[in-house]
Order: C-alpha cells, then sequence, then structure tokens
C-alpha cells in the first residue's frame, strides 16, 4: 500500500471537519488525552521508580546514580531543541506533529524494556549499561516521542478553552497512571518476583506489559487526532529561522512563566515520589505505606482537577494556582506536628493533592496560551521549540534534582541495600526527612511567586480578537 502504515492508520482523517476554532469532538479528545497515560507509564517508571531500581535491586550507589542523571541532563536538554526544530521544520501530509508518535511508538516501548534489562557485568559495567540505556529512553526515544505529543494538543484547535478541557482531561488521566505506577508497581512487582522467584525479572516483565499497552494507545492517537491548526498564509510551508524562533520563544514571558513553574514543580514532583519510597521504609518503617499515601494525594488531585472547568472561568489561572500553592504550604505544614503519625500523613497528601490539581490541570495549556501571545506579538506560530523547551525545562529540573538528592544521600552515607532504619546512618534518615518534609514547602513558595506575575487571565480575549482581525478572520469572533 503507498504510504505503508501511515497511510492504513490514516483512515480516519477522511471528512474531518478542519476547522481551526472547532469544538473538538470527544472521540477525539479522548484518543488524545489517552495519549498521556501511555506517556506517562514510562516516564513515571523513569523519573521515580528507577532510582530504586538502581539503588535496592542491582545495587549501583546513589552517588553514580546521580551523575548519570546529572550528565544524562545535559545531553537532554539539546535533545529537546533539537526535536522541537525537527517539528516545525516537518511537512508531512500526516501532519507535523502526528507523524512522529507513529514513527516512534514501538521504539519507545523496547527502550523502556531495555532500561531493566541490568546484565551482571559488575559495578563499572552496570553503570556503563544504565548510562547508556537511560539516554537511549530519555534523551533519543522519549523526547522524540514526546514532543510531537505535546505541540499536538495545541494544533487541534485555537478555542482556548476546549484547550484548557483537554488539558484537564489529560491531565487526569495522565495523574491516574502515575498514581497507578507509583502505588501498585511496587507490589505487583513484589508479588511477580514471589511467583517466578526472579526479583530483576519481575521488573522487565511488568515493564513489558506497560509498554505493550502503550503502543496500541498511542496508535490511536496517531490514528484519530487531527491537526487543524496552521500557520498564517505567508509563514505556511516556510522554516522559521532557529535563532528567530529561539528569540521568539525566550522572550515570551508567558511562556517563561509556564517553563518556571514546570521546573519547580517537576522538582517538587520527583521529591516526593523518589523520597516517599524512601520515607516510608525508613522513618514510617512500612514501604508499603507508598500505595495508601500516593493514592490520597492522587485521587485529590484528579477530584481536583475535574473541578477545573467550573473553576477556571471564575477565578483564572493564576488565582487558583496561587491558591492550590497555599494549600500545599498548610499540607507540609500539617505533618510537621506528628512526622510519623500516619493519618496525619494522608490527611497532609489530601490536602497537598488538592493544592496542586490548578496547576496540574493546566500545565500544557499555558504554553498553547503563550503561542497564541507568542503569534499575536511577532506574527509568528512556534510550537515545536515552544513545546520542546517546557520538556527541556521539566528534564532538567527532574535530573538536577535527581542528581542533588543523589549526591545528598550519598554523602549521607545512605545505603539502598540496607532494609531498616536501624542500619542506616543518622544523616541518611535526617537527610530522608528534610526532602520530604522541608524542601516542598520551599517549592511551594517559589511556584506562588512565579504564578503571581501570570496576568493573560483578562487579557487573552482582546488578544485573540485582534490576532483573527489581522488573520481576516473577524467572522470566527463571536466563537473565541
Amino acid at each position: 500500500m503507498k504510504g505503508g502504515i501511515a497511510e492504513l492508520l490514516n483512515f480516519k482523517q477522511k471528512r474531518k471537519n478542519m476547522d481551526e476554532f472547532i469544538k473538538v469532538p470527544v472521540s477525539e479528545k479522548l484518543a488524545y488525552c489517552f495519549g498521556d497515560p501511555a506517556l506517562t507509564l514510562m516516564y513515571t517508571m523513569t523519573s521515580t521508580l528507577l532510582i530504586y531500581f538502581y539503588t535496592n535491586v542491582v545495587g549501583i550507589s546513589a552517588g553514580a546514580v546521580g551523575i548519570i542523571m546529572l550528565v544524562s541532563r545535559i545531553f537532554d536538554g539539546f535533545s529537546d531543541v533539537a526535536m522541537g526544530a525537527i517539528i516545525d521544520r516537518t511537512h508531512s501530509k500526516y501532519g507535523k506533529a502526528r507523524i512522529w508518535i507513529l514513527r516512534l511508538a514501538v521504539p519507545y516501548a523496547l527502550a523502556a524494556v531495555l532500561l531493566f534489562t541490568m546484565p551482571n557485568v559488575g559495578n563499572i559495567g552496570k553503570i556503563l549499561y544504565a548510562f547508556v540505556t537511560y539516554n537511549l529512553m530519555n534523551t533519543v526515544v522519549y523526547t522524540a516521542i514526546s514532543q510531537p505529543f505535546h505541540a499536538l494538543g495545541s494544533l487541534m484547535t485555537r478555542d482556548h478553552r476546549d484547550r484548557d478541557t483537554i488539558s484537564n482531561i489529560r491531565m487526569m488521566l495522565s495523574i491516574t497512571a502515575s498514581m497507578i505506577i507509583t502505588a501498585f508497581t511496587l507490589p505487583l512487582i513484589n508479588y511477580v518476583s514471589d511467583v517466578t522467584g526472579k526479583e530483576q525479572f519481575s521488573w522487565i516483565l511488568v515493564t513489558g506489559a506497560y509498554a505493550i499497552i502503550s503502543v496500541f494507545v498511542l496508535l490511536n492517537t496517531y490514528a484519530t487526532c487531527t491537526e487543524r491548526v496552521q500557520a498564517a498564509p505567508q509563514t505556511k510551508k516556510e522554516n522559521i529561522p532557529f535563532w528567530r524562533a529561539f528569540k521568539i520563544t525566550f522572550t515570551n514571558r508567558y511562556f517563561l512563566i509556564a517553563l518556571g513553574l514546570m521546573i519547580t514543580y517537576t522538582a517538587y514532583q520527583v521529591i516526593i515520589g523518589t523520597d516517599l519510597t524512601y520515607y516510608c521504609q525508613y522513618v514510617l518503617g512500612d514501604k508499603n505505606l507508598v500505595m495508601p499515601l500516593s493514592s490520597a494525594e492522587k485521587i485529590c488531585t484528579i477530584v481536583g482537577i475535574a473541578m477545573l472547568p467550573k473553576l477556571l472561568p471564575r477565578f483564572g489561572k493564576r488565582n487558583l494556582i496561587c491558591f492550590g500553592c497555599a494549600m500545599g504550604v498548610i499540607g507540609q505544614l500539617l505533618f510537621l506536628i506528628n512526622s510519623t503519625s500516619v493519618s496525619l500523613g494522608v490527611v497532609s497528601c489530601i490536602i497537598r493533592g488538592f493544592g496542586i490539581a490548578p496547576f496540574y490541570g493546566v500545565q500544557y495549556s499555558l504554553p498553547g496560551d503563550a503561542i497564541e501571545y507568542g503569534h499575536w506579538k511577532h506574527g509568528l506560530r512556534v510550537e515545536g521549540l515552544m513545546f520542546s523547551s517546557m520538556s527541556m525545562g521539566q528534564k532538567a529540573g527532574s535530573g538536577f534534582t535527581q542528581a542533588i538528592m543523589g549526591a545528598i544521600l550519598s554523602m549521607a552515607a545512605f545505603d539502598g541495600l540496607k532494609a531498616t532504619a536501624a542500619e542506616q546512618t543518622v544523616q541518611a534518615i535526617e537527610t530522608i526527612k528534610t526532602f520530604y518534609l522541608y524542601v516542598p514547602i520551599a517549592l511551594w513558595v517559589i511556584m506562588f511567586i512565579i504564578a503571581s506575575f501570570y496576568k493573560l487571565d483578562k487579557s487573552y480575549d482582546k488578544m485573540m480578537r485582534e490576532l483573527l482581525e489581522r488573520e481576516g478572520k473577524s467572522a470566527e469572533l463571536q466563537e473565541v
């Protein structure tokens, strides 16, 4: 067949409504939004549980893991920007973003499994294998598939309220997947390990199952979703010079706000996601508490995101994000009353869950709004580089946080192969407590300050009317 698999799976695109301001059909929204859990499955594994696998399963030191993460993020930053430029220069009949989702679905699954297929080749060999496979997964494959997926959300419609709805649904599904991975994967792996008698093989088996599911979900995303938003006629099919696109992106105040929030939130996510396992095991004395504590926070985040479609038009993104940050601080302070109380820990997680919901729900509609702002200000749309730079910030925040955590834990003489607090040093236990109890407070405050500078809520509709008038689309003004 001419066009091969790309053409075969393109059958749903026939007779699609190509109106840029369409309310995206529910089936298409869901096809896109379910793609996020497919990516989240592996991202959560590589940003939280992978450190546990390296330190507690195959015995790589926390310091070595930190160095791997830090060095890898340097490469990762370049690959993000490169992929963003590639997307902006892609002019396939199957779209500038969709086609990459199709091309990378299977390599993404294979790279994920390779992460946990650690050979028994000695400590240096394990470190080298971890470095190579971690970069293959994150620097190459995950970057190449996640950037076009993020960009696709802004290409399906220009209706910002519909983009907010898509982002809300997407994040509800994403956090559900993250909750499943964080809360249930370790017990599932332990169960498979008990049945097979092979601990590392259980990690490979569970990851392989997740990877297969992800492939089929991403293929449906490609088949169902439609890129409707096109560049202005004078720039259509033309390549924007990289340095001009770079300047447009990094002088966009609303992109910088979105980026700052993303970096800070990612640091928070990594610290809570990684240190929760250590905190439960070495401070609360039971690593199985990870599931109820994590679930309490994630379920409340899902409920909070579900409320956003009603709250956003009334209060706006800035006010809701700032209010959520204040709730996060309160949740952290509450747990300090008795930091070994499981019931108080659950209450703290509930408050934190509602607190993070406003940002989590709109984190990918914020750069969509920034794209329109940049288009209004400079007359050019830069989707690929803007979303890839967001991802670069997310990965940088993750990598540097992991590296710093690994280095500090190593300096505190933390040993992941020691199962109880009595076997760890006093410094290691205090470090684990500090990361879980105190560092998140500082991150919530930083997010509050950054979000307070967001002023687009009140001016967005006026900006879009002016932009559409320039494009000669005044007939559509009433629909924005």
